[in-house]
Parts: structure tokens; C-alpha cells; sequence
């Protein structure tokens, strides 16, 4: 193994193997004696190093090897090419792609106040006079130009360095371009300063104290954002894992099957997958590719802000990205054909009259089952221990005035699947009971399906058909099994169970509620102070409101009170 050596470039310290730490060392030591004569010799050197320190920390490797250091001459050139920069077109052209690729920044000698203008002349390659007059007109016409000014003052960086230089005009970045920006760039100080009106050195030393300031403020702000950054990264690790967990809880119940609650989501989940055309495992791993990644990646964000880790590299994010399409299409599929299962509706209606009710109040009851709850609000799906059948709790009951002089049950069974036919053939299947004993009328809370059938939204609405004149009787049992019942004093549908019910022209009816809705309509208008009536108009109005609130059989009390309490 070879013997590796470190080397400071640019501030950044990199591990090079004993071979490329000789050569490199002797090309750094040609440079300097190239430039040994030249002014800013040190700024050159530092400069050239800078962009060396550049290019090993694009490829990304731990230590850097006599290849690389070939890669960098190549780039950078030899000091004997160095001449009036027509080699470094030639040395330059397999990295062209990548070396005049221009960027924004501040031009520190071509500047009024922040320099802005200056760069934005060089990126476009047109005079800078013409964005300031932009920014100068847009001050006037809505202000928007200043704080887009500001902006740009703050995000750009200054060119500092030649390279920047380089850069900011989409010029190759080699040795020889670097030494001579650095020596245009000194003549070009020097003639600024002997050239500059007195208004320009005023506005620039504005600029000067101004960017001071903006300064201060963007290391405040990088200070705020390094105390932030890891409570940031504390979020972002809590909503990862929540959200996974919240994800493996998912998949576990549908896997399982816990009831209660999630026995709807899970059972409209299973019948999708038993027709679903790909097996069960491409569906999960599609959710999890799909969802779980953006999950790993927000939980691996939050990490590296606290522990300050390093990015991932261009292979790791781009198998992430791979993968997740893959889920991507594979939950897209999944959905489109979810949506589509359930996209035919079919009902089939039965009437059954109620014989042999001989009382005028018809008594209705839930019929008590094991597995079934008179007090629950989802669905509850069961087999019975034979196996042969399902029992589904989606059952609800409406009230409604019949046509004759008896008592009749309307049962309507729903379904859905992809198809009407299949639609049909599943609410054919679905068979309700209920059990009548003279004036009293048991009702399941379920229905049965064959074990065999999916969960396709199977459902049953009863509708109890009263005659008029005479009652029924709502059990307590009943609190969540009916419906918005209709009535004539729209009492809720909990508050009318353990009452008798009669049915009349307009509803159902209760002397209690209608006696306890004529309480609820009596007002009382009191204590109108004297004072308070200025005019006599306003008497007029109150007697013309008792008046008509009178006709509407709502008692009025009006009190007028002299100011003397």
C-alpha cells in the first residue's frame, strides 16, 4: 500500500498518495517560479490553488491519486503552455462544457454601489448601464427593482478572485487565464481610482458602508440558521418516523386485519387486491418504494442537519429516485384501478307488508347478537362459525307515510364492483331478516353475504312504511341504527328513540316535542329602558312587532323601565 501524504489547497486539506503528492508538489513549484516576477504573485498562486482544491473536491474521492493529478495539469496547463490564450483554448477544450459556464456575481471594479449591475453586464455580456437604468425606473414605477436589487446583493457573492473573474465571463479557468486576470485586474484598479468622478467615489463608499451592513446581517442570518438548522432537522426526523410509523401500522393492519375502526379501509383494500392482476407483494412494495422513500429521505435530511453529515452522493440519490418511479407507477396503477372497482352501483328494492299487526303502535327493537353492538358507528364485519357466511353491520333504517292503511318494510340492497352485472350479482347475494311478533318488530343490525364474496360496499336501507294515524315505538337499541327520520318538530334522530312516534300529514309527531317546540317559540323581549326609545316611531315598531309576533302565537312581554332604577 502506497505511503499517502496531506496537502493544504485553498484552505481545504486533502490525502494524496506518495506518487501524485511529488508531482504535484513539483507542478505548484513550476507555477510559482512561472509567476515568481509577475505582480500578485501571491494572489495568483493562492488563486490557482484554490481551483485546484476545486476540482478534487468534484471527484469526490478520499484520496487523490496520480490520475487525478494528471486531470488537474490537463485542466489547469503546464507553466511552458502558458502564452497569449490560444493554448488554452486548446488544453481546455474537453472540459469547455463545464469551464464557460457563466455565473452571477458582484463586480467589484465595475460598481456604483453593491456592484450588482456590474455583474449582471458581465453574465449577459451587454453594458451595465442599461440595468441601471432598469433599476432606476422600476424604483419609480411600484419600487419592486430596489428590492430586487437587494436581493441580488445579498445571494450574489463579490469576485473577489480571478477565478471568479473568469467565471463571471464565461472564460476557461487555467493557470495562465488566472495569471493574467490577476494582472488585468490590478490595472484595472489602478486606472478606476485615477478615472473616478467624485460623485462615483461618494455613491461607492455608500456602497461600501451599505455592504458592510448587509454583511453583518447575512452572518446573523447564517448564525440564526446554524442554531435553527438542527431544531429543523429534530421536525423533520419526528415527522419522518411518525409518518413511518403511521405507514407500517398500515400495512400491518391489512395484513392482519384489525377490526373495528379500520375494518372498512381494510376490507375495501383486500377486495381490491383479490382482483387486482399483479401479485399483492408489487402493490406493498410499490406503497413503500413509494411513500417510504420521501420517509427515508426526510428522516436521513433530519440526521444531517443535526449531525452535520454529509450529502448523499449522485449514485445513492439516483437509485433513490429509480426506485421511487418504479412505486410511483406501481401505486398509480394500483389507485386507477381501485377507483375503477367500485365504479358501478346496483340496487335491488323488496316490499313486504307487515300482517297481523293488530296494535295501532308498532314496537321496533334490535335483535341482540354476540358480535354486534347496539352503540357502534362503523362497520363490523364477521363469518359465523360455520364459515358459510359473512355478517355485515351496514344497516340502516328511515321512516316514511304509507300509502294505505298498513304497515309495510321497504328493504333496498346496494352494491358495487367494476361491472354492473357483477354489481347486481352481489346485492343478489346479500340476505336480511328480521323477525314480527304481532305488535312488536325485531330487526337485525346485519346482513349476510356468502363467505365468498368480497366486501363490494354491500349495504341495506330499510324504510318502515306507517300508515297514518296510527304510532310506532323506537327502542333505545335504535339510537344508531336510524337515520334522519323526518319529522314535524326536527327532532334529532338519538332524542327520538325511547318515544312513541305518530305518523300524521305532515310527519311523524310527538305531543312532547311539539308541546316542548311551542315552549322553544314563546320569547320575551324585557328590560327596554325608557331612554333607549327616543322617538315615537320606534314605539310604533315595537307595537307593530308584538302585533305580528301575537299573530304567530308567540307570547311577547315588553317592559319599559323608567331611567329612575
Amino acid at each position: 500500500m502506497k505511503k499517502t501524504n496531506t496537502i493544504n489547497l485553498g484552505g481545504i486539506i486533502f490525502h494524496v498518495d506518495e506518487d501524485a503528492f511529488t508531482k504535484l508538489q513539483n507542478y505548484l513549484n513550476a507555477i510559482r517560479s512561472y509567476f515568481s516576477k509577475s505582480d500578485g504573485q501571491e494572489e495568483i498562486i493562492a488563486d490557482i490553488e484554490s481551483r485546484i482544491a476545486e476540482i478534487f473536491q468534484e471527484k469526490k474521492i478520499s484520496i487523490i491519486t496520480i490520475v487525478q493529478v494528471d486531470d488537474v495539469i490537463a485542466i489547469m496547463g503546464k507553466p511552458e503552455d502558458y502564452g497569449d490564450g490560444e493554448h488554452d483554448e486548446k488544453i481546455t477544450k474537453p472540459h469547455e462544457k463545464n469551464q464557460r459556464i457563466r455565473k452571477i456575481f458582484r463586480h467589484p471594479d465595475d460598481k456604483i454601489l453593491g456592484g450588482v449591475c456590474g455583474g449582471l453586464g458581465a453574465y449577459f455580456n451587454v453594458d451595465p448601464v442599461l440595468f441601471r437604468l432598469g433599476f432606476l425606473l422600476t424604483m419609480f414605477i411600484g419600487g419592486f427593482g430596489f428590492f430586487v436589487y437587494l436581493i441580488l446583493w445579498v445571494i450574489a457573492p463579490l469576485a473577489d478572485r480571478a477565478s471568479d473573474h473568469l467565471e463571471m465571463h464565461g472564460e476557461p479557468v487555467t493557470a495562465g487565464t488566472i495569471g493574467r486576470a490577476v494582472a488585468s485586474k490590478i490595472e484595472d484598479t489602478v486606472t478606476n481610482e485615477n478615472n473616478q468622478s467624485m460623485v462615483r467615489k461618494i455613491l461607492a463608499g455608500i456602497g461600501t458602508v451599505l455592504g458592510y451592513f448587509i454583511e453583518v446581517l447575512k452572518r446573523i442570518f447564517i448564525l440564526l440558521g446554524k442554531i435553527i438548522k438542527p431544531l429543523i432537522g429534530i421536525i423533520f426526523l419526528i415527522l419522518g418516523f411518525v409518518a413511518a410509523l403511521g405507514l407500517s401500522f398500515f400495512i400491518i393492519a391489512s395484513f392482519s386485519g384489525i377490526e373495528h375502526e379500520f375494518q372498512e379501509m381494510t376490507n375495501t383494500f383486500d377486495s381490491i387486491l383479490e382482483h387486482f392482476p399483479l401479485s399483492q407483494i408489487f402493490v406493498f412494495l410499490g406503497l413503500i418504494l413509494f411513500i417510504g422513500i420521501p420517509l427515508f429521505q426526510m428522516i436521513y435530511l433530519g440526521i444531517r442537519m443535526i449531525f452535520n453529515m454529509a450529502k448523499q452522493s449522485s449514485a445513492v440519490k439516483s437509485a433513490l429516485l429509480g426506485m421511487w418511479v418504479v412505486g410511483f407507477i406501481l401505486t398509480i396503477f394500483f389507485g386507477i384501478y381501485g377507483i375503477t372497482h367500485f365504479s358501478e352501483d346496483s340496487r335491488i328494492e323488496e316490499m313486504t307488508t307487515l300482517e297481523y299487526v293488530k296494535s295501532d303502535t308498532l314496537k321496533i327493537f334490535l335483535t341482540a347478537h354476540d358480535n354486534f353492538y347496539w352503540d357502534e358507528k362503523h362497520l363490523n364485519i364477521v363469518e359465523t362459525e360455520d364459515g358459510e357466511h359473512k355478517l355485515l353491520s351496514n344497516v340502516e333504517m328511515d321512516v316514511a307515510r304509507s300509502s294505505d292503511s298498513q304497515y309495510h318494510l321497504k328493504i333496498i340492497k346496494r352494491a358495487s364492483a367494476r361491472s354492473f352485472r357483477d354489481a347486481r350479482s352481489y346485492a343478489e347475494d346479500i340476505s336480511y331478516h328480521y323477525f314480527l311478533d304481532s305488535g312488536q318488530l325485531n330487526l337485525n343490525q346485519y346482513f349476510e353475504i356468502s363467505s365468498d364474496d368480497p366486501y363490494q360496499q354491500q349495504s341495506i336501507e330499510l324504510t318502515l312504511l306507517v300508515p297514518t294515524g296510527k304510532s310506532i315505538y323506537l327502542d333505545e337499541s335504535l339510537k344508531y341504527f336510524i337515520y334522519d327520520i323526518k319529522n314535524t318538530t326536527t327532532t334529532h334522530d338519538y332524542e327520538m328513540v325511547g318515544h312513541s312516534w305518530t305518523m300524521g300529514d305532515d310527519g311523524l309527531f310527538n305531543e312532547f316535542f311539539e308541546k316542548k317546540l311551542s315552549m322553544n317559540k314563546t320569547k320575551k323581549i324585557k328590560f327596554i329602558e325608557k331612554s333607549e326609545i327616543q322617538d315615537l316611531g320606534l314605539e310604533k315598531r315595537l307595537i307593530q312587532l308584538e302585533e305580528t309576533l301575537e299573530d304567530l302565537e308567540i307570547e311577547v312581554e315588553v317592559n319599559v323601565l323608567n331611567e329612575k332604577q
